[in-house]
């Protein structure tokens, strides 16, 4: 075995062990329970968060929401503690029974029990059917009419990030691990 092959069979060792955390985070993000949803013309909503851990404000029916500053929303618990809703970057836009849907906001639950979700000024809202920016000079903005609110648990940047780049990497690093570096297969 030539040190190149070992090389590669490091490569490919490595990347199956990016593959595997991969693979994790993607089923972790696929088993994500919705919590609740509903129009966006309600006001108040009660929740109830049975877990602790990483959550996200959703609108669906659209793929590009922008907001000018007047739309609000807060969670608070029955003490009146409010949760901080962190602006989502970047704004994930996924696809659930053919409607699309793109997290908005993520907030971190501490303690579970029974929240108070409140809405404000919804007209505040532009939505678009387009994710480009150059779609979205072209098109007028749609009604905010037809889109919904869903709560819903989530994962982290970081592990979307990895979840996407490892299974990338993962795949291509296994792939030319094994034919390099097991089968040797662009030696003379």
């Amino acid at each position: 075995m030539t040190s190149l092959q070992l090389l590669f069979i490091g490569i490919g060792l490595m990347s199956l062990v990016m593959l595997y955390y991969s693979i994790k985070y993607l089923i972790k993000s696929y088993r994500c329970k919705t919590i609740i949803e509903f129009p966006l013309d309600s006001i108040k909503h009660e929740l109830e968060f049975k877990t602790i851990g990483l959550y996200s404000f959703c609108f669906i029916g659209a793929k590009h929401v922008s907001n000018d500053g007047t739309f609000n929303a807060m969670i608070y618990n029955r003490n009146n503690v409010s949760v901080r809703l962190n602006t989502s970057f970047p704004n994930y836009t996924f696809r659930k029974k053919g409607i699309y849907g793109i997290e908005f906001y993520k907030f971190r639950i501490k303690e579970a029990g029974r929240y108070t979700l409140q809405l404000t000024n919804h007209t505040g809202l532009k939505v678009n059917q387009s994710m480009l920016p150059i779609g979205r000079l072209l098109q007028n903005d749609s009604d905010t009419s037809h889109l919904k609110v869903r709560i819903k648990q989530t994962i982290s940047s970081w592990e979307r990030f990895v979840s996407i780049v490892g299974l990338v990497l993962g795949v291509n690093g296994l792939a030319w691990g094994i034919m390099i570096g097991v089968f040797n297969v662009f030696s003379n």
